[in-house]
């Protein structure tokens, strides 16, 4: 029984190899070099550090493969349309180092600090870092990932303590520093439990001067931690807002992510996006981290609005947020899911779709839109769960037809040395 085992298992050997050199290496990343070794594990970034706890250590690990969002997203081919050049976006959260992470080199400034006064040019926290290179990250010399919108510039806006907790004064604040700096797209990363008025006002300022409020959509990166909301159930703010466009974070297979159902402040989403494990920059210098959350998501969302902008230029900030929701990934119908809005968002569709009251208008003169984007590209699908699971089935299914099949013709090659079959059926098997 053992000799017999072992037979077969030299005839599988070079059958399984001949069949693993036959396939192609779908299942690694795109920008992937031969040779590139990656970190086993990176790091994770959250939104707070506890009291007492040192701040975010800097990551000595990266991974040169392509980040599952980036990839979900298409954001490739968005990139022949727009790269966000000319578009400022303002990012109110923990602040940014500014000075020692490459990815945010010429791309993120530091705007003010609310909280603490001055300027800002450090996060102890890390979470704003993280973000500002999700939205507007450059591309470092052998790592795929990269913002969305890398040539949209970002403006760090601290709304916190050194810890990662704000009020809804302080937040108020931190949106009415943003607008001033003329964003067009401002990123609130930040809830809080309640919405006094001197918060809604500052939402409505920055949209009456033309910009998008994005927000994430629950508190649970904040719940659990001092000063973090209490309550179980209610809605979250700035998201619950009037014009705000709240945010909910899914997983690699476009589900929402589970945790978005757990009881705990959430407001009803408009869209939603990458949000679990996903890869970007940190505090520190050029390793790599690991995030999640809603926050993760809207900044998905703000990067799209800025490529969105770059190409449609002539739009307002409600009209960029109608387009997003437009040409959602999985949108159906006129209400937003609970869990998900509209869908997950797109940005090549949000890029290229003709929405149908556009159909009357006459299309924007070419001084109008950036030099990158002189071609339309077909919208892209972000693959789902099912896609992977077929392609997954189907490649399986190939390797072991071809397995088998080798493992039938090798043997019997040996057996001839290698000299050619009969001819006829019968005779071939009389052997």
């Amino acid at each position: 029984m053992r000799s017999s085992r072992s037979s077969v298992s030299r005839t599988l050997g070079p059958a399984v190899l001949a069949a693993l050199l036959l396939i192609p290496h779908a299942a690694s990343p795109a920008g992937a070099a031969p040779g590139d070794e990656d970190s086993p594990s990176l790091p994770g970034v959250s939104a707070t550090v506890a009291d007492g706890r040192p701040c975010t250590a800097r990551s000595a690990k990266k991974s040169a493969r392509v980040p599952w969002a980036q990839s979900f997203l298409g954001i490739g081919r968005a990139w022949e349309l727009s790269r966000g050049a000319g578009v400022k976006v303002a990012v109110v959260s923990t602040g940014a180092d500014t000075r020692r992470v490459p990815a945010l080199d010429g791309r993120v400034t530091g705007g003010r600090d609310v909280v603490a006064g001055g300027t800002v040019g450090d996060d102890c926290v890390g979470y704003g870092t993280f973000l500002a290179g999700l939205v507007a990250g450059k591309r470092q010399e052998g790592l795929a990932a990269a913002g969305v919108a890398p040539e949209a510039r970002v403006i760090a806006v601290r709304a916190t303590d050194k810890g990662g907790l704000t009020t809804p004064e302080a937040l108020a604040d931190g949106i009415r520093a943003a607008t001033a700096t003329g964003a067009r797209i401002i990123h609130v990363a930040l809830a809080v439990p309640s919405a006094p008025r001197k918060l809604e006002a500052a939402v409505a300022a920055a949209r009456k001067a033309g910009a998008l409020v994005v927000a994430p959509a629950s508190a649970r990166e904040w719940e659990g931690g001092p000063g973090a909301a209490r309550a179980e159930s209610g809605p979250v703010y700035p998201a619950a807002l009037p014009g705000v466009l709240a945010v909910s974070s899914v997983g690699p297979g476009g589900e929402p992510d589970r945790r978005g159902t757990e009881p705990g402040r959430r407001t009803q989403p408009r869209l939603s996006a990458p949000g679990v494990s996903v890869t970007g920059p940190g505090p520190g210098g050029g390793g790599q981290f690991t995030g999640g959350g809603d926050a993760v998501a809207g900044a998905f969302v703000a990067g799209t609005a800025a490529l969105v902008l770059a190409y449609h230029p002539e739009l307002s900030g409600e009209q960029v947020a109608h387009r997003l929701e437009a040409t959602a990934y999985g949108a159906a119908g006129d209400a937003p899911d609970p869990e998900a809005g509209f869908g997950v968002v797109d940005p090549v569709r949000a890029l290229s779709a003709v929405l149908p009251e556009e159909h009357a208008s006459p299309p924007p003169s070419s001084g109008t839109r950036n030099a990158s984007a002189a071609h339309a590209v077909p919208p892209l699908d972000p693959p789902t769960a099912r896609d992977h699971a077929l392609a997954v089935v189907g490649g399986a299914a190939a390797v072991t037809l071809l397995v088998a099949f080798l493992a039938v013709v090798l043997p019997r090659g040996r057996r001839r040395g290698w000299r050619a079959g009969g001819t006829g059926g019968p005779a071939a098997s009389a052997e």
